[in-house]
């Protein structure tokens, strides 16, 4: 199997898993289990932002737009709101799950928004590797730019 396949076939078994667990965040918002006191004001503004985080990741990420790992020969988006974090979709995506977790209180929903944001810290170490072959300046921008939030998370050049 050629490398080219090997990233095709490890970007498709990411997406795919990142559902899984965004679709059992979801779930669990909504089903009967643990609960703690939630606070559905605190939730769905947090729902509500990162809504609005997504909307402006994809319209700064343009045509680059992919939910694979390996970029899509589009270019690299570094303007916009990827001028301050690297992965705002991502971080707008957590924020949607912590939202649903504040919002019900299920303490499934929590673990499962935790489980997200882990999984996401290690998609996004694959992604950053393939970005890095790609784009020659890619390593200066992950020095100087966010990962999740502006200012952390910088990778060391």
């Amino acid at each position: 199997m050629s490398s080219t396949s090997q990233g095709r076939l490890l970007g498709f078994v990411l997406v795919a898993l990142q559902g899984v667990i965004f679709l059992a965040v979801g779930i669990s918002a909504f089903a009967d289990g643990p609960a703690i006191r939630g606070s559905w004001w605190a939730g769905s503004t947090l729902v509500l932002l990162g809504g609005l985080g997504m909307f402006w990741a994809g319209k700064d990420l343009g045509r680059a737009l992919t939910p694979m790992p390996t970029p899509n020969g589009a270019g690299l988006s570094a303007t916009g709101i990827y001028g301050y974090v690297r992965h705002p979709m991502y971080a707008a995506i957590i924020a949607i799950a912590l939202g649903l977790a504040i919002g019900s209180g299920r303490v499934w929903t929590y673990a499962f928004a935790l489980l997200l944001a882990v999984f996401f810290e290690a998609k996004t170490r694959v992604e950053e590797g393939f970005l890095a072959s790609a784009y020659a300046g890619y390593a200066d921008y992950a020095s100087r730019t966010g990962k999740f939030l502006p200012g952390l998370g910088k990778r060391r050049a």
